[in-house]
């Protein structure tokens, strides 16, 4: 059985709705953490526990690299396996970096890259890196850039998510907005994007599980 684990039902929509119709569905398991390390830890457990061959985490990651654009999908080389690594081919590679919260702004993005020289940014692969490294079960960290280096986050992430809760917050999400009517349009870009994005980490997942039975 190969572990597929996302944070959020959000990121895992495409590649959901086409694996049900592949011809590995029924070797793959999909699952949900909820975002941020403490629970990609707790939900790590729970999957390890189930023995299988090998895990992917995957889901979006912000851009630390200027070159890496919304869609393109990235494979983060200081948290997976060699030989996933090697499977994976072709597509842009390099370390990611950990943050407990959302790097929300342009400036924040540029000093973590001086920092850091990371490709990426996230919240959940390194405890889950950290959990598989400990029980030995290879790992493939792959995510698709959701908000590129060059670019804020539209919405400050607590406006539009409850962490503790692991839930988002539409009201409050539609008081900012009105409180802020200059962000509509950066928020309904950076949305519009989340799709090809998606569909570009579902090509590739599925890719990487077919070519490999």
């Amino acid at each position: 059985m190969t572990a597929v684990t996302f944070a959020l039902p959000e990121e895992s929509r495409d590649f959901r709705r086409r694996l049900a119709t592949s011809a590995c569905a029924a070797q793959v398991r999909v699952s949900h953490s909820g975002a941020g390390p403490a629970a990609a830890a707790q939900h790590i457990a729970r999957v390890l526990a189930e023995r299988p061959e090998f895990i992917i985490a995957t889901g979006f990651a912000g851009g630390l690299d200027p070159a890496l654009r919304v869609g393109e999908v990235v494979v983060a080389r200081n948290y997976s396996s060699p030989e996933l690594i090697a499977r994976a081919g072709g597509v842009a590679s390099g370390a990611f970096a950990h943050a407990d919260l959302p790097v929300e702004s342009v400036a924040d993005k540029a000093a973590l890259t001086r920092a850091t020289g990371c490709v990426a940014v996230d919240m959940e692969s390194q405890p889950i890196a950290t959990a598989c490294a400990h029980a030995g079960v290879p790992l493939l960290v792959v995510r698709v850039i959701s908000d590129p280096a060059g670019e804020p986050l539209p919405v400050p992430f607590a406006e539009w998510f409850d962490l503790t809760r692991q839930r988002p917050r539409p009201a409050r999400l539609a008081v900012w907005l009105a409180r802020h009517p200059a962000r509509i349009a950066p928020f309904y870009r950076f949305v519009r994007g989340l799709g090809p994005a998606r569909r570009a980490l579902a090509d590739f997942l599925l890719r990487f599980l077919t070519d490999g039975r």
